[in-house]
């Protein structure tokens, strides 16, 4: 295999060369790379960086932690975390691929690293490995799979103590978000209709899937962070115990959806779903991860575009549980002309209601106004 030495945060890496890599609209395709590397996921991992930051300052203070990335690749986000992320004492990282764990052994030497260390083995197999029988305690557990991370989220669980961050990444927002119905059904057990709200959509179906699988182990989870970008979806959540708290959880954060005037609306009679319906950030966490990036790690290469993430996460954090919704499929719905957003937000507020942008589309926003209110607003011209 033929290499490359490249840069990503304070990291060099070796990558396989990708001149003889086909690209796919002016873009390399990771899938055809002897070992797999993405580079638009620069962004994914200059984030993760600065909230495993932000969790270990917030929940685990002088105790240092132990980190695991569990599909690791090159190993570049898991040797980032060591050398960027105060307080990690030891980073594991593995892979089932054999060239794979050989090139990240090469990249934990390349940075000389000491408390990095590499495994060759079955995911599910090593978790239970280091839980059970290494009797490791793992504050943080990473999963960055290519595709569902359906396969490896009931041994997350039940290796994940109180206190526990799971840090998920998942790239089949199509099954998720309603577009592979059967699948849908088949792997998440949802039952959904195709829309164009599908990442938040994913989101919350996955979280619900997430959730119920927590309680079977009679634990809880904590959504700290939700984002959609790019591809893929990214959920940062805190893990806690109790078959009580369990109960209540299931019982106030799950319930359903129907699809109304081209409008998500949460339907306890509905037959769409189940869904997450509770909160899926927490804005005092967000505020403190973008105090750590912009404190600390200005030097990233997507800091503009994760400093804007985090800015626009925050404003409309405050209306996180009224599910967003997008202006273009109302007014199509209806079979009007959109109007403008600014226009339809400072509308809905001079009306005594909140309205935001929302991070999942350009044409959504977030709203406490009544749909029939957002209904009329968008029949009416606003200029």
């Amino acid at each position: 295999m033929e290499l490359s030495v490249i840069k990503e945060g304070k990291a060099l890496l070796y990558i396989p060369d990708t001149r003889s890599v086909a690209l796919k609209q002016g873009i390399i395709e990771p899938t055809h790379l002897p070992v797999f590397y993405n580079p638009v996921m620069t962004f994914n991992r200059d984030l993760s960086v600065v909230v495993l930051d932000a969790f270990i300052k917030k929940y685990l203070g002088n105790k240092e932690a132990v980190v695991l990335d569990l599909l690791a690749a090159t190993g570049i986000r898991g040797i980032r975390y060591a050398m960027e992320v105060d307080g990690v004492s030891k980073v594991i990282i593995n892979d089932g691929d054999k060239d794979s764990y050989g090139l990240m052994r090469k990249n934990v030497k390349l940075n000389d690293l000491e408390n990095v260390v590499a495994y060759n083995r079955d995911a599910n197999s090593l978790m239970r490995s280091l839980k059970f029988e290494c009797r490791e305690l793992l504050n943080i557990v990473d999963l960055d799979p290519f595709g569902s991370v359906m396969p490896f989220i009931h041994t997350a669980l039940s290796i994940s103590t109180k206190g526990t961050m799971l840090a998920v990444t998942a790239t089949d927002l199509a099954v998720l978000g309603g577009s592979k119905l059967a699948a849908a059904k088949r792997r998440y057990q949802a039952s959904l209709i195709k829309n164009r709200h599908y990442r938040e959509t994913s989101i919350r179906v996955l979280l619900a899937y997430i959730a119920r699988i927590a309680a079977s182990y009679d634990k809880v989870i904590t959504p700290l962070v939700s984002y959609s970008a790019d591809h893929y979806l990214r959920l940062y959540l805190l893990v806690g115990r109790g078959a009580r708290k369990a109960d209540k959880m299931i019982e106030e954060n799950i319930g359903y959806f129907a699809y109304e005037n081209g409008m998500v609306l949460y339907d306890k009679n509905g037959k769409l779903g189940p869904l997450w319906t509770g909160k899926i950030m927490d804005e005092g966490f967000l505020r403190e991860v973008l105090d750590r990036l912009v404190s600390k790690y200005q030097y990233l290469e997507t800091y503009k575009r994760s400093q804007h993430l985090l800015d626009m996460l925050i404003q409309e954090s405050s209306l996180q549980t009224y599910f967003h919704q997008r202006v273009d499929t109302i007014c199509k719905h209806q079979h009007k002309s959109m109007p403008r957003m600014d226009k339809l937000i400072e509308k809905i507020n001079e009306l005594n209601y909140r309205a935001t942008r929302s991070t999942f589309s350009a044409t959504g926003f977030r709203t406490d106004a009544p749909s029939d209110l957002i209904v009329r607003l968008c029949k009416e011209s606003l200029g």
